[in-house]
């Protein structure tokens, strides 16, 4: 229907703030959605919006059309689902962020596998160790480590994982085990840059200051340092398990060990789930319980 030609495009604009955030997440070019909401513009004889070098805004009729126009478009959206689901099919895109070495690994292969299963579905794993905004950037779901504080999110706990300490033996030869956190402030370090590592003692938790000549924000990196004897890290036992069962590093201070991180599933709270996101929470849920 030609009076719907625009409408998508013009309200990406709005709620990205901007042309080229808008067509990142629409997935085409700025110029394609500069165009369609120009010809709008045209067909409504109106200014939507007002436009500068620096800046997008609403104009006073653009701000009223535009509260409208998502009425819509999500009227549209609920009705696609619908006729989704009486005719059980899974379809159309899901946006996924996730984060580090749990994300390469199991996320992408059950995202494959959810994939496979449902030919008409289309998937978009953003991997980052970056906390995305889940409504504002337009994702549908996200694996976290930890409950988020945000309550327009939805949470599904999925499983657990614990945060361990570990260094090489040939550190540990050189210079000795740190009996205590505390210790550490004698060993060198190997962490992100300006990282305070958590413990617990005696139902308490501490926070310790930690120092080194060696720094990354890549957990993989870490790794690969500390198992060249640079120091000490504190990491994800998903990150170590596999070099601690072959002997490549020695797991430290675990009566001081935090309690395990939860893993969830957490997407923005709606008051239809599309059906495509829920049929891929039940998928992950279920995944998780093998």
């Amino acid at each position: 229907m030609r009076k719907l030609d625009g409408l998508a495009e013009f309200c990406a604009v709005v709620t990205e703030g901007g042309f080229t955030r808008a067509s990142e997440t629409l997935g085409v070019s700025t110029s394609f959605i500069s165009r369609r909401v120009a010809e709008l513009e045209a067909r409504l004889g109106v200014r939507l919006l007002h436009r500068t070098t620096r800046s997008v805004n609403l104009t006073d009729i653009g701000a009223l059309y535009y509260e409208r126009a998502n009425v819509i478009l999500d009227d549209i959206a609920t009705l696609e689902t619908d006729l989704a689901e009486q005719q059980n099919l899974v379809k159309g895109r899901v946006r996924v962020a996730a984060a580090g070495l749990f994300g390469e690994t199991w996320v992408t292969e059950q995202l494959s596998e959810f994939a496979s299963q449902h030919p008409q579905i289309e998937v978009e794993l953003n991997i980052t160790e970056r906390l995305v905004d889940l409504i504002r950037e337009g994702f549908d779901l996200a694996v976290r480590y930890g409950m988020p504080d945000d309550q327009d999110l939805v949470v599904r706990k999925i499983g657990k994982r614990r945060i361990k300490v570990c260094a090489s033996p040939s550190y540990l030869e050189r210079t000795g085990l740190p009996d205590t956190p505390r210790d550490l402030s004698a060993h060198t370090c190997l962490a992100a840059p300006g990282q305070r590592w958590m413990f617990r003692e005696g139902g308490a938790a501490f926070e310790v200051k930690v120092s080194g000549r060696w720094s990354s924000n890549n957990a993989a990196a870490l790794v690969k340092a500390c198992k060249a004897g640079l120091g000490i890290v504190r990491l994800g036992e998903n990150y170590l398990n596999a070099d601690i069962d072959a002997g490549h590093l020695v797991r430290l201070l675990e009566d001081f060990e935090t309690d395990p991180q939860d893993i969830v599933l957490a997407y923005p709270s709606r008051d239809r789930l599309p059906h495509r996101v829920r049929a891929l929470v039940t998928f992950l849920v279920d995944a998780r319980k093998e």
